[in-house]
């Protein structure tokens, strides 16, 4: 086996370069840093995941850039610490280790002592974290400061902390239709001004609804300083006169007194000014406007980095000055390939018993993975797939039979219609889905098909009428002119994921159609007869992955409802040992792609857009021991 492949957003490195270009003392202290902070990013095994899930940024990235009119040769630099599993320890403690490790400092007792009293106040909450804390890190040709962004739940906050004495609590900011979302803090400087830091309840706002806030924090007297600024900003909206529908936010600034400093106003750059394109030329003209400069900001648009803008943020101090930020990103939509040098085995705990996996069977019948929906959180899932994927390592056994008879019991449950199944049962939708219904898939259907026919639910002929339903949803002609596009790997009678009407050539993935080539092998198992879907689908498999080579971006185009290439080439491998030896090249050309052995978590599925993700440490563990207890009689199942 060769070494490991990890991928890096191909923006990163050349907007950390462009910036170092425009202020070499850059180098010294911001490369060195993200270098760090990139390390175990890399490592993760996360891949495109660790790079996109973030709720930093617009786009997801764990790394953004803000520049100010007030220091215009400044550059402040934000980093979210934590990997999207979740497993993963947000507590300020853990955050405490990542901020040493980036820094490359040792601990300092007062430093600790101030991310102890964030400790108490986010113990408090009964929320989970979604975020923890944010390090940001302030760089100037004489030194670098650090700021340190951490959630607050109104539930959790201190209101002994308020240093504004006439706000008597985060309740009464929601009354004012805002919410308390993080507090800034500077832990290395306890008398440094804090900044606190609100989102507006509606996507909609008035100049009346922004005076009534500023009046609400004692702020009124700046208005007329602000709102010119925010007349000149609207002329650059599309409409040119009122503030569009977007995310606005607020920041308060107080210093030691409890006086606020600064009031500031953040929009969500894109939506705000129309579209992610519009956003750099409205800043500019505001720049022009009011005789001011973001050289490095210029800097890295005339490099034409592709940019994610965040944020912009329009600012008046104490003193009645105003000033203008803005907040960008890497884009993250296309990735470099980076080869992850040789580590020495790690000493890993030996696997789990399969008792102690058994026993994590929950009531339903399900076994457990958890999902991480647009907004942060993390949540319980108990679906189809994962299930059956828990399933394929399993013998039939004394010890395992109640297992699999009661996990068999709601994959039928998960029949929509007749031969058509679902990722939940139809009884089972999850809440977090809200409205967003999803229809009977190949995927499902194919793999628990195949898992009722091999432990006895149901006999060949249902298998030959699930096929015969599955048939309605191939690809029935592969237009030419997609031989020089991103589907020239297709291949007619091929199957779609989605059993449904309206489907196209964007809707292919080829881990789906490894699984319909699964069940299609246990009718030829039988009867002998090869279907022309099975070698279609086998000359589609190795087509595809000599179209993608080693082209991360192409390899996650040909699997676009899996969240890591391991999840195709583990089904490759299972299909193998079902007894398809013309699989042997596909799985060869994932070979970089593969987990170490024992990794506790990774990304497993994805909606098509990315903006959910799966996990399961269950299924990783299950799979763990079937490695371990892998011998020639019993292949990767557990007995």
């Amino acid at each position: 086996m060769g070494e490991l492949n990890s991928v890096l957003p191909v923006a990163w490195n050349a907007l950390v370069n462009a910036l170092c270009e425009e202020a070499p003392y850059l180098r010294e202290s911001m490369a060195r840093e993200i270098t760090r902070f990139s390390q175990p990013r890399l490592a993760s095994h996360a891949l495109s995941a660790a790079f996109n899930t973030s709720l930093l940024a617009y786009n997801g990235c764990p790394l953004e850039f803000t520049v100010s009119t007030v220091k215009p040769r400044a550059l402040s630099c934000t980093l979210d610490p934590f990997l999207p599993y979740n497993a993963e320890d947000r507590s300020i403690g853990a955050f405490s280790r990542h901020y040493r490790q980036i820094v490359a400092t040792s601990q300092q007792d007062n430093v600790e002592d101030c991310f102890k009293a964030v400790e108490r106040m986010q113990d408090r909450s009964t929320q989970p974290l979604r975020y923890g804390s944010w390090l940001g890190r302030k760089y100037m040709p004489d030194r670098v400061n650090t700021k340190v962004y951490s959630e607050v739940h109104a539930d959790g906050f201190d209101e002994a902390n308020w240093p504004d004495s006439r706000i008597k609590s985060a309740a009464t900011c929601q009354q004012a239709g805002l919410s308390l979302l993080m507090k800034g803090y500077y832990p290395q400087q306890p008398a440094a001004p804090q900044e606190f830091y609100f989102q507006w309840h509606s996507a909609l706002i008035t100049h009346d609804d922004i005076a009534t806030i500023m009046r609400f924090f004692d702020c009124e007297p700046l208005k007329e300083a602000l709102r010119p600024l925010l007349d000149q900003a609207l002329m650059q909206t599309q409409n040119g006169h009122d503030f569009p529908a977007t995310t606005y936010g607020f920041s308060l600034a107080y210093g030691q007194d409890g006086k606020p400093l600064s009031f500031t106003l953040f929009v969500m750059a894109a939506s705000f000014f129309g579209d992610n394109r519009r956003v750099f030329p409205g800043v500019q003209a505001l720049l022009k406007l009011n005789n001011l400069r973001l050289p490095l900001l210029q800097r890295v648009v005339a490099e034409q980095i592709p940019l994610q803008f965040n944020i912009v943020g329009f600012s008046v101090d104490q003193h009645n000055r105003c000033s203008i930020s803005c907040t960008f990103s890497p884009q993250n939509t296309c990735f470099d390939v980076v080869p992850l040098k040789r580590m020495p085995p790690v000493a890993r705990s030996a696997p789990l018993s399969l008792k102690t996996l058994l026993a994590q069977q929950s009531a339903s019948g399900a076994f457990l993975s958890h999902v991480r929906t647009p907004d942060g959180r993390w949540h319980q899932d108990e679906n189809a797939f994962v299930t059956a994927q828990v399933l394929r390592t399993l013998d039939h056994t004394p010890q395992t039979a109640p297992h699999i008879d009661r996990a068999l019991e709601f994959l039928i449950a998960c029949e929509t219609h007749p031969n058509s199944f679902s990722f939940w049962p139809e009884a089972a939708h999850p809440q977090w889905m809200a409205n967003q219904k999803i229809c009977a898939d190949i995927d499902d259907t194919a793999i628990i098909t195949e898992l009722l026919y091999k432990f006895g639910r149901i006999s060949l002929t249902q298998v030959r009428l699930t096929l015969s339903h599955m048939n309605n949803y191939q690809v029935r002609k592969v237009d030419p002119r997609l031989r020089t596009g991103p589907h020239q790997w297709a291949e007619c009678q091929c199957f779609y994921t989605w059993m449904q009407d309206d489907n196209d050539i964007c809707q292919l993935d080829c881990c789906v159609n490894t699984n319909a080539l699964i069940l299609l092998h246990t009718l030829k198992s039988v009867d002998g007869m090869v279907y022309p879907a099975y070698l279609r689908i086998i000359q589609m498999l190795n087509q595809a992955v000599q179209w993608s080579g080693d082209d991360y971006n192409r390899l996650s185009t040909l699997i676009p409802y899996y969240a890591h290439p391991y999840e195709w080439c583990a089904t490759l491998i299972y299909a193998r040992q079902k007894g398809i030896p013309q699989l042997t090249p596909v799985i060869n050309a994932l070979d970089h792609w593969r987990l170490p052995a024992g990794q506790s978590e990774s990304p497993l599925y994805r909606r098509h857009n990315g903006r959910f993700l799966w996990t399961s440490s269950c299924l990783n563990q299950f799979r763990t021991l079937a490695q371990s207890e892998y011998t020639e009689d019993n292949h990767e199942y557990i007995s």
